[in-house]
């Protein structure tokens, strides 16, 4: 595993992060724990019964603000929480992160955003305009297959995409406007519905800032990015954020990536009266890029299997290790959204709604079989997708005193409707060959939700809920074989599940938390596969979670917790290589242990450690093995970060580890997907308005595989089709500098 040849150095800055942690941990701070500093409303109004966060039910009965609100200011606390008698939180492995926390980490790429949750990774492959491929909990979750993903609670995550169910593209963020992040595990949450099965992730995006800004960027490998951000001060009952971003470079690669990306934001928010305000978004993206493709780690001098023929055996040179078997793979995609919204506060009673729509679409040029299906042409496809989505999200929620208990209730409706129109082509260089698929298709979602948060004593917390959601699809295949019986491939299918929920929370002393979760959930499988007449799978897929977990607060600032979790999916949803698509596949089951740490000191110093541990099976074996293809076992993150002011002086630096561990490739484990040990890491100096820094990517310089496939391909001087691993290889040593002036 020669990824691990920097894990004596990954070990160092382990041991220099977290022994400072032990000393300071000894001493109190002198600003107030960022775990109790209460939850502060930036407009002013003390809510009863807390402020359930909509698209996302941030805490049932919590603390973060309606979405239409901006809870996660650049002058909130670390950490938003229940500030009272009653056990906080709703799991040992539920997260919640402001501005200033976040400032703290290297954020490098919009992906770098969900990676604050502990245990997330966020990977890239084929090209930098192309969705992350995510890892959590045991879950190689591709491009969002079991994790949802929301921004301002619009859901990112597409259905029936062209390259993939739940495709989640996030490089339409602005990682400077991300001002606040919710992040939880397992599907035990009322108001999260599809995708949310290993966990969901939310993040606010910026209503208004203290400071406008503009930045430049540049770093080797043909990276520049200037970004622009103005905050303009409107007056007490208005606030505005608008931004404009450029991105690009050309990666290592032997084959440039000519990655350009532009980004645009815009965000008006109006108090019409006290307790009633509203916003308007809008945000658009449009990038194109190269990509290299996974190419075949036996082409690689020194990197094939045992037992595989080198290039050498067929008179062929090596590929480098940055090359590539196709030089025309790449693509270019489009997104434009808006979105309206209204937070309203009657009384005891919060009344939020949001709507919004997207118009989409995505081209991808890929290769990987090289030429296992046509020697002359090559194996190329072409993904399309062109969609127009829109939603809405509507939630009441009002407590009820009964002696000394608090019941605060949340019902909730959300809809959702997808018009696509997606395609498969067979390609050469770019250039259609021949139709493979082309779909029409209408994709409906309605939901509704009911919770009830009972905070009984002062160290008992009770949350019922139950959700319902109903999904309908529509398929019209423009290719269908109408001449062969058996072989439908249009039609309608629909879906109906209920979704019981329950958490138990119990603070035996005020420095122990102890939790009980059970949620049933699903993902949505692609409405293609649903309607056709060989093969068919569900619409939805249920999942069953279960979580017990403990929190401990030692001293102050300082908070530990661990988790035991189990999760049962009814059908896995996995990776085909030759389509280039994934599809559903048996039942599995994932058990494991999470462990995370954090220590913090007002909102200028943090640091954290988080280890999952899981054995992802399928739970029965079909004679080929019971492993889960490239699902996690092992991950650790680790870092800290620091932003201190001294009068006309800011230092601040920051460093993270990530790691995983070496995993089956296939069921049977004949093949294995390798691990790595990454530092990145940050540091600068603000003086007055000026500031300038750099940024380090992989800063031991390590030789690593960011993404593995295991695939059966054919290169163009290889006789028969070989079965081995394929990678995209991650980035080496790189430096990024940058200068930014602020203003008022």
């Amino acid at each position: 595993m020669r990824s691990f040849s920097s894990s004596t150095a990954a070990l160092s800055f382990v041991l220099v992060t977290f022994v400072p942690q032990v000393a300071l941990a000894q001493t109190k701070p002198t600003d107030p724990p960022l775990d109790e500093a209460g939850d502060a409303n930036p407009d002013g109004d003390a809510k009863p019964g807390g402020d359930a966060k909509p698209d996302g039910d941030a805490k049932p009965g919590g603390d973060a603000k309606p979405d239409g609100g901006d809870v996660y200011s650049s002058d909130a606390p670390l950490d938003v929480t229940v500030k009272g008698d009653a056990p906080d939180g709703d799991a040992a492995s539920r997260v919640r992160y402001g501005k200033p926390e976040l400032e703290l980490r290297p954020r490098l790429r919009p992906g770098d955003i969900v990676e604050a949750v502990p245990g997330v990774f966020a990977v890239q492959h084929a090209g930098g305009g192309k969705a992350n491929q995510y890892f959590l909990r045991g879950f190689d979750a591709d491009h969002g297959t079991d994790v949802r993903i929301m921004v301002d609670g619009v859901p990112i995550n597409m259905v029936s995409h062209g390259h993939g169910q739940g495709y989640t593209d996030l490089h339409f963020l602005i990682p400077e406007l991300v001002v606040g992040l919710d992040g939880a595990k397992g599907p035990y949450y009322a108001s999260y519905g599809d995708f949310a099965t290993g966990g969901a992730i939310d993040m606010k995006l910026a209503e208004t800032l203290p400071e406008s800004f503009a930045q430049a960027s540049i770093g080797q490998y043909g990276i520049y990015r200037a970004l622009v951000v103005e905050s303009p001060k409107l007056g007490d009952d208005w606030r505005a954020v608008a931004a404009a971003e450029v991105y690009h470079d050309d990666g290592p690669f032997v084959n440039p990536e000519s990655l350009l990306r532009f980004n645009l934001y815009a965000k008006l928010t109006h108090d019409f009266a006290p307790n009633v305000k509203g916003w308007l978004t809008w945000m658009s993206y449009g990038s194109g890029w190269n990509g290299s493709g996974q190419i075949p780690a036996r082409a690689v001098c020194g990197e094939g299997e045992p037992g595989t023929p080198p290039p050498s055996d067929f008179g062929q040179p090596c590929l480098d290790h940055f090359g590539t078997v196709d030089p025309s793979e790449g693509g270019s995609t489009q997104r434009h959204l808006g979105q309206l919204g209204l937070s309203a506060r009657f009384g005891d009673t919060e009344v939020d709604a949001m709507a919004y729509l997207m118009k989409y679409r995505f081209e991808l040029y890929s290769n990987f079989t090289f030429f296992a299906e046509d020697p002359v042409h090559g194996d190329q496809i072409e993904q399309d997708d062109d969609r127009l989505h829109g939603g809405l999200d509507v939630r009441i929620k009002h407590p009820i005193t009964i002696g000394k208990s608090v019941f605060t209730t949340t019902f909730g409706v959300q809809a959702r409707l997808d018009g696509i129109d997606n395609a498969l082509y067979h390609d050469e260089a770019r250039e259609r060959l021949e139709p493979k698929v082309h779909a029409d298709i209408t994709e409906s979602a309605i939901s509704a939700f009911l919770e009830e948060d009972a905070r009984l004593t002062p160290w008992l917390r009770m949350v019922i809920g139950v959700r319902a959601d109903r999904m309908d699809a529509v398929v019209d295949d423009l290719l269908e074989d109408y001449a062969t019986l058996g072989t439908r491939t249009s039609g309608k299918a629909g879906a109906f599940l209920a979704s019981p929920k329950a958490t138990a929370l119990v603070s035996p002393t005020p420095w122990l938390d102890l939790y009980l979760d059970y949620g049933r959930g699903f993902h949505s499988n692609d409405a293609r596969g649903a309607v056709r007449g060989k093969d068919t799978v569900d619409l939805m897929t249920p999942v069953t979670g279960y979580e017990v977990g403990a929190a401990v607060k030692p001293v102050e600032g300082l908070r530990v917790a661990a988790a035991l979790f189990l999760i049962d999916v009814d059908s896995e949803i996995v990776w085909v290589g030759d389509e280039g698509t994934t599809e559903a596949s048996g039942a599995t089951r994932r058990f494991g242990g999470e462990f995370t740490a954090r220590f913090q000191i007002s909102d200028w110093f943090f640091s954290d450690a988080e280890v999952t541990v899981t054995n992802p099976r399928y739970r029965s074996n079909a004679g080929n093995g019971d492993a889960i293809a490239l699902a996690p076992t092992f991950t650790f993150t680790a870092g800290a970060g620091f932003r201190k002011r001294f009068e006309d002086w800011t230092p601040f630096a920051a460093m993270r580890v990530k790691a995983i561990t070496d995993r089956p490739a296939v069921e049977d484990g004949s093949l294995t997907a390798d691990g790595f040990v990454i530092v990145d890491a940050n540091a600068g100096l603000r003086w007055k308005m000026i500031e300038l820094a750099v940024d380090i990517q992989n800063l031991f310089d390590s030789t690593w595989r960011e993404v593995n496939f295991a695939t059966d391909t054919r290169l163009p001087y290889e006789p028969d089709v070989v079965s081995g691993i394929h990678y995209s290889p991650g980035w080496p040593f790189t430096a990024i500098g940058r200068a930014t002036v602020y203003w008022e």
